[in-house]
């Protein structure tokens, strides 16, 4: 169920960015609007979405089961108050001395030494800059406060309402451009104030559920914010959320830095790899999001029993894995018509949808790392060991940023290295052992200029997308073994021969798909748009039927617990339908 209404969400959220594509396509001034997302983005992520998952739903759960309903709903107030006035305190502050942030991310002598990307802010995109950024900033004070009733209601198992809560954002983002932008010609400031509409649907919506189970109010009075603060059981779970809110830190400057370096490329580079970067989240957020978040109660449940934690924890990796490789598959062959699809209108030409579908292939490659990563990271916040994990997330932060500047840099010489790469592999072909060590040597000489120095080329993009995968699958590797060191919970058996089971048959999938993709695309006419369609469902398709008798011949277990429950879904439908 959680799935399906995923499912609804990320959909509403392709036909939101498809609109807001439409309507600006990747643009200079898109650009700013992403950049001034960030801020408030990024006080929601630490404040709350960095604290939630790693210590309240585990605290709200601990205090339920243990202490009662009465004691559940008091530390629920007390959190509320706490939570609220924090983030109304610092929102304020942002809101206030907006002006001076900016210009310290966007003029400094520190940013223009690195990046030097003044040329392509002007007086009205910094005035833009900070009016976006005060607008959105209402934005993570509701959605703070909706996301702590939203770890309130999935305590009490109430996942159909906090999974509906997402979608009205959704429906905000969708309709309301066509009320802000096209009817009352408000530009990007339009889509700023239906971020703020769609936080306020997320808040109000679960609020008929929270009465059901709180009949107290919560008011925000001196009294009622000192009693909270006195609560010691916040103090445990803020203490125990650090280490998350330390990550989520590091997490949202990664994001600044990329957005940053985005403005020493070409225009419109930022938003070509947020629409790339949104397509990406859609397998990672649909199928590890709905994974991590329904076993994170059960992962709590078991925390004090290896082998049932075992258990559970290997079985949501190894159905987490064996649904999101064909996806992975698809969206790597498919990159280009899946873009052209879900944005190709309006505003968004064919140079947005070859700089989106080149972020995407790279991106895809980071979907098993980001996939993984999260049901690992709820398997330590059940354990309550929160600190742990901050090693791997910490590396994978300094990896992205490293990489992030050498390849964007790289990628910027895209029309000089090729040639010259073929020309080296072609003369060490032909050297016959005579010369070859020199040829290397010049070859690592020129690698080096090029991840130093910024080139003309457009694809300088990918190199966001490239330091993001690699950083993926550094910090999954890390978590793993920090986890194994914890509890013995990845085997050879049990976790590894699975994975290179399904890993294989997922690679044979993508080979088999780029073959029936490229004998189509010679047949038939892919400037029309029909064309693409019949061109993707055959080789999706294709894919899928390949993947699926592939999982029978290698004995992939995970075939026959799906087959089961499509044929329960199926059964259920047709009982419905004779009655």
């Amino acid at each position: 169920m959680m799935m399906a209404l995923l499912l609804v969400t990320k959909l509403l959220g392709f036909l939101k960015l498809r609109i807001i594509a439409q309507l600006f396509g990747a643009t200079h001034e898109l650009d700013i609007f992403w950049a001034a997302f960030t801020i408030p983005d990024t006080l929601f992520m630490i404040i709350v979405a960095g604290s939630l998952n790693a210590a309240i739903i585990p605290l709200l759960s601990s205090v339920f089961h243990k202490e009662g309903e009465e004691k559940l709903n008091k530390f629920f107030i007390n959190l509320m108050i706490v939570i609220s006035t924090i983030i109304v305190f610092i929102a304020l502050i942002l809101l206030i001395f907006a002006p001076q942030l900016t210009n310290f991310l966007i003029r400094s002598d520190v940013s223009q030494s690195i990046l030097n990307f003044s040329n392509r802010i002007t007086q009205e995109d910094f005035k833009l800059f900070v009016d976006l950024t005060r607008i959105m900033m209402l934005s993570p004070v509701l959605l703070g406060i909706s996301t702590i009733i939203t770890g309130y209601l999935q305590t009490r198992r109430e996942f159909f309402v906090t999974s509906l809560a997402p979608l009205m954002y959704n429906l905000a983002m969708v309709f309301g451009p066509f009320i802000f932008v096209v009817g009352f010609k408000m530009g990007v400031t339009g889509v700023a104030v239906c971020a703020v509409l769609g936080s306020l649907l997320h808040f109000v919506v679960q609020i008929p559920t929270l009465k059901k189970y709180l009949t107290q109010k919560v008011v925000l009075t001196w009294a009622s914010i000192k009693r909270a603060v006195n609560d010691l059981a916040i103090w445990k779970g803020l203490k125990l959320a650090v280490p998350k809110m330390i990550s989520t830190i590091g997490e949202q400057v990664n994001i600044v830095i990329n957005t940053l370096i985005s403005f020493s490329l070409v225009a419109g580079a930022l938003s070509a790899y947020k629409f790339a970067l949104s397509l990406y989240l859609f397998p990672v957020n649909i199928v590890g999001g709905a994974f991590a978040q329904s076993v994170l109660p059960e992962l709590s449940a078991k925390s004090e029993q290896p082998k049932e934690f075992k258990e559970v924890l290997n079985k949501t990796v190894q159905q987490a894995l064996f649904l999101v490789l064909p996806m992975v598959s698809i969206m790597l062959v498919l990159r280009l018509p899946i873009v052209r699809l879900t944005f190709g209108v309006g505003e968004f030409d064919w140079r947005a949808t070859i700089l989106t579908s080149w972020c995407l292939v790279f991106l895809s490659l980071a979907i098993l790392g980001q996939t993984l990563s999260q049901i690992i990271l709820r398997a330590f916040y059940a354990l309550k060991k929160t600190w742990k994990p901050l090693v791997a997330v910490g590396i994978g932060i300094l990896v992205n940023i490293l990489f992030a500047f050498l390849l964007t840099n790289f990628f910027s010489h895209y029309y000089d290295w090729r040639p010259i790469l073929q020309q080296v592999v072609e003369q060490v072909a032909t050297a016959n052992g005579n010369g070859v060590v020199s040829v290397i040597k010049s070859f690592f000489s020129d690698l080096f200029v090029w991840c130093t120095t910024r080139g003309t080329s457009d694809m300088a993009v990918g190199g966001l997308s490239t330091s993001l995968s690699i950083a993926s699958f550094i910090e999954l590797l890390l978590l793993a073994y920090l986890l194994n060191k914890e509890v013995k919970v990845i085997t050879f058996g049990e976790t590894i021969k699975p994975m290179l089971k399904k890993l294989l048959n997922g690679i044979l999938m993508a080979v088999g798909m780029y073959l029936v993709f490229r004998l189509f695309d010679f047949k038939l006419d892919t400037t029309r748009t029909f064309s693409i369609i019949i061109l993707t469902i055959i080789t999706s398709l294709y894919g899928l039927l390949s993947y699926w008798l592939g999982s029978k011949v290698f004995g992939i277990e995970e075939i026959n617990y799906f087959e089961e429950k499509v044929k329960n879904i199926w059964t259920k439908i047709t009982d419905k339908i004779r009655r």
